[in-house]
């Protein structure tokens, strides 16, 4: 009896530690997965697709961030993650000469650079 109690409870351990581990590698499969509001105040560019003014949310993965809008997808491109010190206080974009560059997601010290 004592040795069946002592394999049940190892085997349970180690079901317990395949559960944990599995559940570890899909967190950090998708640690770079982020959805925000975003509200573009003046027409910019993003991969060579113009985004008008307006409220769009916006889907970063690991690889890519997407723009939307009611909806539809309207522009697209691919990103490279970035550390910041600080947490940004709001999502916002830093554009130069109309053209995204980056963006930054409220309450997050990672974010977004538009590859080239």
């Amino acid at each position: 009896m004592r040795t069946r109690t002592s394999v049940f409870v190892a085997v349970l351990g180690a079901m317990m530690l395949i559960a944990c581990t599995a559940a570890i590698a899909k967190d950090a499969g998708n640690k770079g997965d982020i959805s925000s509001t975003l509200d573009v105040l003046t027409p910019v560019s993003l991969a060579g697709t113009s985004l008008q003014p307006g409220t769009y949310t916006v889907k970063a993965t690991n690889t890519t961030v997407t723009f939307v809008k009611n909806g539809k997808t309207v522009a697209q491109s691919n990103v490279e993650w970035k550390d910041s010190p600080q947490k940004a206080s709001a999502t916002n974009l830093l554009a130069e000469s109309g053209t995204v560059k980056e963006i930054h997601f409220a309450g997050k010290t990672r974010y977004v650079t538009i590859a080239q």
